[in-house]
């Protein structure tokens, strides 16, 4: 099995049951990578206390992937996210120019951008964390569970804002980057605004969230929940990738073997 086919392999697969998501048993069948992190380590970027602080960021996460591989692994993984981010990155800010376009000409708007402007457009009417809490919830709600093999024929597409509200079906990631598009419409601080790939300890398996910081505290929107969690109470979740408009980073992990 070579790296790609292993990478995808380590990632979220959904199944559906009476339109709700569960999310399958990490694929793997032997050997074990540890991954751990002090988010208080000298190694960590000068950002470090602006990242997310997760309850689960000092422990010790086991993560299922043959002996030969361990680096290896996560080097291609980080390649693989920060080449995906990229791209995509380009892709939200195509989506926010249309967006704009569309806020002046109602008569040129998509399906998909109209739906994007009434969460924003509703957004607008409340602050502080019940904005937070609307925009979760009406993602969630709004766009139904499918995962990347179902929609598109293959595993880690990662899709636009614009592309997933216009099918209107999406993995844990289409949420989450859609929530971070929207958030970013509604002008939350891009300093203060972050996407993060995490390990569900829980359901053994990698997942993607929100983090948004306000008044000094990083929240969490996942859809998962409708509830937004505050990040420190999250201790399923062990911090793997962090996205946002300087690029993809990495949590700066210690990868030892068992």
């Amino acid at each position: 099995m070579d790296r790609l086919q292993l990478w995808q392999a380590a990632n979220l697969v959904q199944k559906f049951d009476e339109g709700s998501s569960i999310y399958a048993d990490f694929l793997a069948t032997s050997g074990n990578i540890v991954l751990g992190a002090d988010a208080r380590s000298p190694t960590l970027p000068s950002e470090a206390l602006s990242l997310p602080e997760f309850a689960s960021a000092t422990q010790v996460v086991p993560m299922k992937f043959p002996d030969a591989y361990d680096r290896d692994i996560f080097a291609s993984q980080k390649t693989d996210v920060q080449s995906r981010w990229t791209d995509l990155w380009k892709r939200v800010l195509a989506d926010s120019n249309a967006m704009s376009i569309c806020s002046v000409r109602n008569d040129l708007c998509s399906k998909a951008e109209r739906r994007f402007l009434s969460i924003v457009e509703t957004g607008r009417k409340v602050d502080g964390r019940a904005r937070l809490g609307w925009v979760n919830r009406a993602v969630n709600l709004i766009i139904r569970p499918m995962s990347d093999w179902a929609q598109y024929g293959y595993a880690q597409y990662w899709a636009s804002p614009l592309q997933t509200l216009g099918s209107g079906a999406g993995d844990c990631k289409d949420y989450a980057i859609v929530k971070f598009a929207i958030l970013r419409q509604l002008g939350i601080d891009q300093d203060d605004l972050r996407l993060v790939i995490v390990y569900d300890s829980s359901r053994q398996t990698e997942h993607e969230v929100v983090a948004v910081r306000h008044e000094q505290q990083w929240l969490i929107l996942d859809n998962l929940t409708m509830s937004v969690l505050d990040a420190r109470q999250i201790d399923r979740y062990y911090p793997l990738f962090v996205l946002d408009y300087r690029g993809a980073r990495d949590f700066a992990p210690t990868v030892a073997q068992r």
